[in-house]
């Protein structure tokens, strides 16, 4: 291999493994943010307890007494379903805006406590049976995006969308695997600096000859 192919490969490589790096450090840094503002064990407590209350210091939390509401936001319109946001309401209210403090964050990935769902059949079957069923939720508190929330207040007008939190329906992650990203993090920078050094040095030998 010539001395311009191998200097590609060398700069091809430096930037696959920096731009995997910054990929794996805000999925590490949310994984930590996570761990940081929560407990192994869920806070259980009403829908309506949260709402008036918080939830104090540890954001993992399992509500009961709630109903899903029927306007969905999605973020994206997409082929195969993804990601869903569903309306909670505290049991004996309305579904309206003044009672919408807090949507059902829904991910079909492996963090996920949720069944899968692929469609919006099996979306409304879904909601349907934890209607029918009240039970209990789990997941961590979360802020969402300004986009969930402007779209929040389209389906619903009137809603404070500033006070709006989501519950992530997602396992609460141990420390060993933030700790895992971390380390993998660690590896793609130094791959990526090996690779930069390599490039640097090849570099160096085609101005010397």
């Amino acid at each position: 291999m010539n001395r311009n192919k191998l200097k590609a490969l060398y700069a091809l490589a430096m930037l696959i493994c920096f731009g995997s790096s910054l990929l794996v450090f805000v999925m590490a840094a949310d994984e930590q943010r996570i761990v940081s503002g929560g407990q192994s064990d869920a806070n259980r407590l009403s829908l309506q307890s949260l709402i008036a209350q918080g939830s104090g210091a540890n954001k993992h939390v399992e509500l009961t007494d709630f109903f899903l509401g029927k306007q969905y936001v999605f973020t994206t319109t997409l082929v195969q379903f993804n990601e869903v946001y569903v309306p909670m309401f505290p049991s004996g209210q309305t579904e309206d805006a003044r009672n919408l403090h807090l949507l059902l964050w829904i991910r079909n990935d492996r963090n996920s406590n949720q069944p899968l769902i692929e469609n919006q059949q099996q979306l409304d079957e879904f909601v349907a049976g934890m209607n029918r069923n009240r039970g209990s939720v789990s997941g961590v508190l979360h802020s969402p995006p300004t986009t969930v929330r402007k779209l929040t207040a389209d389906a619903y007008p009137g809603t404070d969308a500033p006070s709006l939190q989501v519950l992530w329906a997602r396992s609460f992650p141990a420390q060993g695997s933030a700790n895992l990203l971390w380390g993998v993090l660690g590896v793609c920078l130094a791959g990526g600096c090996g690779f930069c050094m390599a490039y640097r040095r090849l570099s160096r030998r085609s101005m010397e000859d």
